[in-house]
């Protein structure tokens, strides 16, 4: 029992907030949807998607049998939407409420297999992870809890490089690619390990400030491929087999492990990769220390990619670090850098350049909707540092400008999943040719060959392939149809053609001549190579991979390689868990109608009760409290609905409770209601007087009573993200309107404030930050405007006025990663009878809130990270970085001075305080959503006094 109630707080306190509500955004308000139905599938997608639905219900049906094959579970039906209008490239699964989302937009960084084929077997696998837990839960957890007692049960106890690792040996497996093949996701733990040495298991899973720790995703496969090659492919069945059976038990994925392996996450993490570190050490990945290295040695880790010669010799790269936001960099020959630009957000694999120019895809996120956005061709001259831009008609990737410098050549991707090689004109902005290939074959990184022609990478069934486009016949060719792996990164310089390719189980420089159509391998480095730039007199510099990012070198005198006397790439992993699955599905499908398909009625599906409670739950607050709660959201993302009986324990009075959130309109609706009964306490005087009429004693009795009250409040917000660039932005106007009402009862002493009062806000909200380095404690620029003014005009109490503006700036501090905060905030209150809007801005820290009439408040904080540890404390604990944040607050208090009850003037006080905060970042029992936690001691000078509190947030976007 006692463990029972141990771990059920556990999962409550932590997990129960986070499982509702998952919420990835909303599609435009303008899509007509539909729907398919089969036996294991609902397909919902826009009406215009109708072709390629088809196709993907055909290939998910097939997929079905083989991704369930290893954990020997079919999973139950489940919902998939598709977002055809988002330029993001993702897909995931959640299950509360249970449903999966696809991305339908592919990116210019996949491996060699179509995009909804990779989201068909990947996200499958994790439909029918999740499941397989949910079919082995007690039905308990079911009937308490609902779809979020699997959720909880899923994200509580299965870490994260399990879930995914689990779901890529599974796309490896299935087959003939996935990232088991792929070795760009295969060389970072290989080089960590010979460079770096092994790290802890919560540094490898949780991560570091200090280090670069490849993701979860690489973890995850290493982990899950070498244990199902030791130990069989059913152990990760049984694993999960145990965490679904025995929820209530403290660590049912360890006992498992060990019962199936003999070992516990850790020492299996351990016993994994130090085999995989005295394997990789054996073999020849000794340094070539007279390599040319054309940048300086990082003491933090920083990559140069995307790289260009300049006619002075000086090269441009694009440089991403831990400790500094990404930026194109001018590197001269002495490794000297200068920053000529900090771009916003690319496309993956969307840089390209020719003579002075850069020229890149940019995204431009919707104005509006999560899930729409736009690409956006941006072109900056290095010497004259003219801008330029082009607005595509669709998502364009992987532009590149022609030789005479009058056109701009991309891929792009409409909503339907159709793919071209566009070319538009660089003056007029105008559409000039757009060719499509008769199988749609999606294409990667186009160069242009002549004025005439341009070669590209076309994803094909059987693997990327070298071809070339003619733009007045509108045709193309292969070049050469050989399996070489992943092919990327394509670079001509006269009669060669230059690119990357995993021939050999290591991306290494190839090069093919357009004369002979011979196919050359010029070299193959350690770990894995990148970004090739060829100079006007043939120099080459490559990004070459190491523990501490990619490094620039320049080649020496190589000897080329005969493709013949090259051996292909072996991938035993890859090859044995393929030997544990049914094999590989054949996904070659029909184009024609195969299943009916119907209208998708949003107004019919607002309603989706998926989870429910003996507890009230606020998921938007992260609260809970005793009661009952029913929650519902729709699989559209677009209304969300609590409903509960919630008690307060302070007050023993309760209150039915309702909460609706419509999303699928441009202003977001909010309605919340509540009706129930209100406590306190008043005090009662008895005195007893003698015979002469003295009081010769008095009682004073608190007694309690209550009253009825019902809320009600509606608002209206306008979320607006004007993001352009290397700052994000958001303006968001709102309007508010509550009502309250207050009735006695029977226990209502007399003079109790009997009636209704109302309240209307309005408020107005700016930010604008530059982006953040992954070291970065806060924007090193920036700046918050917030505004609100709150009135009661309606009703029989009036609670008078309230207006106030507060602001943040954030300043660079004197050492990088550190950042100086501006605040500044002032309010004016008016009183209203019996009631009084509360404060708006902030207090100064250490002293208790008094409520004011004039409120004026201005604050500094220098915050600096101090150490990056990576402590860990056995299971309990990890700590990745300490930080320290000194403060000092000043508060000028302008307060009304009352007589006998009656407000006779004001006076002003000044009140201030100075101190630090000691915060660290942590993870606490390997739970993945980090927590910050520490403590703030205050000096307050006024009144000679310390203050003491705790401070403690946790972040739950990260999971």
């Amino acid at each position: 029992m006692k463990k029972l109630v141990v771990v059920s707080v556990f999962l409550l306190s932590t997990l129960i907030s986070v499982a509702q509500y998952f919420q990835t955004g909303q599609d435009p308000a303008s899509i007509k949807w539909r729907q398919i139905n089969t036996e294991n599938f609902q397909l919902i997608y826009p009406d215009y998607y109708e072709d390629q639905a088809q196709v993907l219900t055909q290939k998910l049906e097939k997929v079905y049998d083989y991704a369930s094959y290893s954990l020997k579970h079919k999973p139950s039906k489940i919902s998939i939407i598709l977002h055809t209008q988002t330029v993001k490239s993702n897909g995931l699964v959640a299950y509360a409420p249970k449903r999966s989302e696809f991305y339908t937009t592919p990116n210019q960084d996949i491996y060699p297999l179509d995009w909804l084929e990779q989201l068909a077997v990947h996200e499958f696998r994790h439909v029918v992870q999740i499941d397989k837990v949910n079919s082995e839960l007690p039905a308990i957890v079911k009937i308490l809890l609902g779809e979020q007692g699997t959720a909880l049960v899923f994200g509580a106890y299965l870490p994260w490089w399990f879930i995914e690792g689990d779901a890529v040996a599974t796309e490896t497996g299935l087959s003939n690619f996935g990232r088991g093949r792929l070795p760009s996701f295969l060389m970072e733990h290989r080089a960590q390990l010979i460079e770096k040495g092994k790290y802890s298991y919560d540094k490898a899973y949780l991560g570091s400030y200090k280090d670069y720790v490849p993701n979860h995703y690489q973890l995850g496969y290493y982990l899950v491929g070498n244990t199902r090659q030791r130990y069989g492919a059913d152990v990760w069945e049984k694993v999960m087999q145990r965490v679904g059976d025995k929820p209530f038990s403290l660590t049912p994925f360890n006992k498992a492990l060990k019962e199936n392996t003999g070992f516990g996450k850790v020492d299996l993490y351990n016993s994994i990769f130090d085999s995989l570190a005295t394997t990789w050490n054996s073999r020849d990945f000794v340094k070539d220390e007279k390599m040319n290295y054309r940048t300086k040695s990082q003491k933090v880790y920083s990559s140069y990619t995307f790289n260009h010669w300049l006619e002075n010799g000086d090269l441009l790269s694009y440089r991403t670090s831990l400790n500094r936001i990404p930026a194109f960099v001018k590197i001269d020959k002495n490794g000297q850098e200068q920053i000529i630009h900090q771009p916003g957000t690319i496309f993956d694999e969307s840089i390209n350049y020719l003579g002075e120019w850069i020229v890149w895809s940019e995204q431009i996120p919707d104005l509006r909707w999560s899930h729409s956005g736009r690409s956006l061709i941006r072109l900056l001259n290095v010497k004259s540092k003219k801008k330029l831009q082009i607005q595509p008609e669709f998502k364009a990737f992987a532009p590149a400008l022609s030789p005479n410098l009058k056109q701009v050549a991309m891929v792009e991707a409409d909503f339907s999943s159709n793919y071209f090689l566009s070319v538009y004109d660089l003056v007029t902005n105008e559409l000039i040719t757009r060719i499509q290939t008769p199988d749609n074959n999606y294409i990667l990184s186009p160069q242009w060959l002549n004025d005439d022609e341009l070669v590209a990478i076309i994803l094909t069934h059987e693997g990327k392939r070298l071809a070339k486009f003619n733009l007045k016949t509108g045709r193309h060719d292969l070049l050469f149809d050989h399996e070489l792996g992943n092919i990327k990164q394509l670079v001509i310089k006269g009669n060669d053609l230059y690119f990357i390719a995993s021939h050999t189980g290591v991306d290494a420089l190839y090069f093919y001549n357009f004369k002979n159509g011979e196919i050359k391998q010029v070299y193959e480095p350690r770990f894995g190579v990148a970004y090739p730039a060829v100079s006007a007199n043939g120099k080459i510099v490559l990004s070459e991979y190491s523990a501490g990012g990619y490094r620039l070198i320049e080649l020496e005198q190589t000897e080329s390689k005969g493709l013949a006397t090259l051996a292909s790439a072996e991938y035993p992993l890859a090859k044995t868990i393929a030997k544990q699955e049914m094999g590989i599905p054949d996904l070659s499908v029909s184009d024609s109608i195969a299943f009916p398909s119907k209208k998708y009625n949003k107004a019919k599906h607002l309603l989706n009760f998926h989870s429910w409670a003996p507890l009230f739950v606020d998921p938007y607050a992260y609260e809970f409290s005793p009661g009952v709660s029913v929650m519902s959201q729709n699989v559209l993302g677009t209304a969300e609905t609590v409903l509960g009986y919630k008690w307060d324990t302070s007050e023993k009075t309760g209150q039915f409770y309702a909460h609706y959130i419509y999303k699928g309109w441009y202003p977001v609706l909010d309605l919340e209601a509540s009706r129930g009964k209100r406590a306190s306490n008043y005090s009662q005087i008895t005195e007893y007087i003698d015979n002469n009429g003295n009081v010769v004693q008095r009682d004073t009795v608190s007694k309690r009573y209550t009253w009825n009250e019902t809320n009600f409040s509606v608002s209206g917000k306008l979320p607006l993200v004007l993001s352009s660039g290397k700052y994000s932005r958001l303006f968001q106007p709102q309007v508010k309107y509550e009502y309250t009402s207050n009735s006695n009862d029977d226990s209502t002493p007399e003079g109790f404030p009997e009636g209704a009062y109302s309240s209307v806000s309005y408020r107005l909200y700016f930010h604008q930050l530059l982006r953040r380095s992954y070291q970065d404690v806060q924007p090193n620029f920036g700046f918050l405007l917030d505004g609100s003014y709150y009135h009661s005009p309606f009703g029989s109490r009036n609670m008078g006025s309230m207006i106030g503006g507060q602001s943040i700036i954030y300043l660079p501090g004197i050492l990088a990663n550190h950042g100086t905060t501006i605040y500044g905030g002032m309010q004016q209150r008016t009183n209203g009878n019996h009631y009084s809007f509360s404060d708006v801005i902030r207090f100064p820290r250490g002293w208790a809130r008094v409520t004011t009439k004039e409120l004026s408040v201005l604050q500094f904080d220098y915050e600096l990270p101090i150490l990056n540890p990576d402590w860990s404390i056995g299971g309990l604990s990890y700590i990745r970085r300490i930080n320290a944040n000194l403060f000092y607050d000043y508060g000028l208090l302008s307060r009304y001075q009352y007589q006998n009850g009656s407000v006779v003037g004001k006076y002003n006080t000044n009140i201030s305080s100075y101190g630090v905060e000691i915060t660290g970042d942590m993870n606490f029992l390997r739970f993945y959503a980090p927590v910050k936690i520490g403590w703030r001691t205050s000096y307050l000078p006024e009144i000679k006094d310390v203050s003491f509190d705790f401070l403690l947030s946790v972040d739950f976007n990260s999971l």
